[in-house]
C-alpha cells in the first residue's frame, strides 16, 4: 500500500512538472505534498541454471553378412532346327525365234536428164557510126525582122550518126530432155523361223533338318560373405549451462530536481488542510 502511495505522489509530481499547473491534490503552487524519497524497481536480476541437452552422436559399425549373389552358368543344350536349302538346276529348252534375212536386188530405172545443147547463130543489128561535118551558121539574128544579118556568120562542127548494117555470131544454149537408165538397189526384209537351243535356271527350296548347339544359361544363387559398414546413432547427455533472468523489486531513493513554476493564470482553489508526512518505507529485499 505505500509502494502504490508513493508511485501516485510521483505521477503527481510529475504530471505538475509537465504542465505547469497547481497541484491536482493539494492545489497549489508548488505542491506542499510532502515527496516521498523511495521509489520501487523492477530489475532483471541474471542467474546460471543447469540443464540436460541431449544430441545424437554416431559410431561406426563394421559387420560381416552373407549377401545372395546370383552365379550363371552355361550348359550345352542341342536341338534340331530345320533349314531352308535352295538349289539352282540349269534345265535344257528350245525355243522358236525369228531371224530377220536381208536381201537386196537391183532394179532398172528410167530417169530424165536435161542436157545443155549450145549453137552458133548470125544476128543482124544496127550500128550508128558518127561522123563530123563543118557547117555555116548565122550567128545573129535581127531583133525586127528575125533575120539572119549578113556578114555573121561562124562555122560549127556537127556530128551526125550513121546507121550501119553488121553481122554478129552469137552462142545459143539451149537444154534438150533426155531419158536414161540406172540401177537402184531395193532393199526388203524377211523373217525365218529358227529353232534355238538354250538353257533355263529353275531355283527349288528344299528344307533340310540340322542339329544346332546352344549356349543355355542357368542361374544359381550362392551366399557371399560381404563386409558392411553402418553409422550407428546413440544419444549423449550433457549438462549446458543456461542464463535465466528474475524479476527483483528494491526501494530505491528518489533525487528531485528543482522545478520553476510559472504564474497560476486562474484564481488559486481553496486550500485543505495538508496530511501529516509518512515516515520513510523499509527497503525490501
Amino acid at each position: 500500500m505505500r509502494i502504490r502511495t508513493s508511485l501516485a505522489m510521483a505521477a503527481c509530481l510529475l504530471t505538475a512538472a509537465q504542465t505547469a499547473s497547481a497541484c491536482g491534490t493539494c492545489h497549489k503552487t508548488p505542491c506542499v505534498i510532502a515527496q516521498p524519497a523511495y521509489q520501487c524497481v523492477t530489475e532483471l536480476v541474471p542467474y546460471t541454471v543447469y540443464k540436460k541437452q541431449w544430441r545424437t552422436e554416431y559410431d561406426t559399425v563394421t559387420k560381416t553378412v552373407m549377401e545372395r549373389v546370383p552365379v550363371t552358368n552355361y550348359v550345352q543344350r542341342q536341338r534340331v532346327v530345320c533349314k531352308p536349302v535352295y538349289e539352282t538346276v540349269e534345265v535344257p529348252c528350245q525355243r522358236v525365234v525369228c531371224k530377220p534375212i536381208v536381201e537386196t536386188d537391183y532394179v532398172t530405172q528410167n530417169y530424165t536428164v536435161c542436157r545443155p545443147v549450145q549453137t552458133t547463130q548470125q544476128v543482124q543489128s544496127c550500128e550508128y557510126v558518127p561522123s563530123t561535118q563543118y557547117v555555116t551558121v548565122p550567128v545573129k539574128k535581127c531583133g525586127l525582122h528575125h533575120k539572119s544579118a549578113c556578114g555573121e556568120c561562124k562555122v560549127v562542127a556537127r556530128t551526125t550518126y550513121t546507121a550501119v548494117p553488121t553481122v554478129k555470131d552469137v552462142v545459143v544454149t539451149q537444154f534438150v530432155r533426155e531419158c536414161q537408165t540406172r540401177q537402184v538397189p531395193v532393199t526388203r526384209t524377211r523373217y525365218v523361223q529358227e529353232v534355238v537351243n538354250d538353257v533355263r535356271r529353275v531355283t527349288h527350296k528344299r528344307m533340310v533338318q540340322e542339329v544346332v548347339t546352344e549356349q543355355v544359361p542357368v542361374v544359381t544363387w550362392t551366399c557371399q560373405p560381404r563386409v558392411v559398414t553402418k553409422q550407428v546413432p546413440r544419444k549423449v547427455c550433457e549438462q549446458v549451462a543456461v542464463t535465466a533472468y528474475k524479476k527483483v523489486n528494491r526501494m530505491v531513493p528518489v533525487t528531485y530536481a528543482p522545478v520553476e513554476y510559472a504564474a497560476p493564470a486562474v484564481a488559486p482553489a481553496p486550500q485543505a488542510v495538508a496530511p501529516a508526512p509518512q515516515a520513510a518505507p523499509s527497503a525490501q529485499g
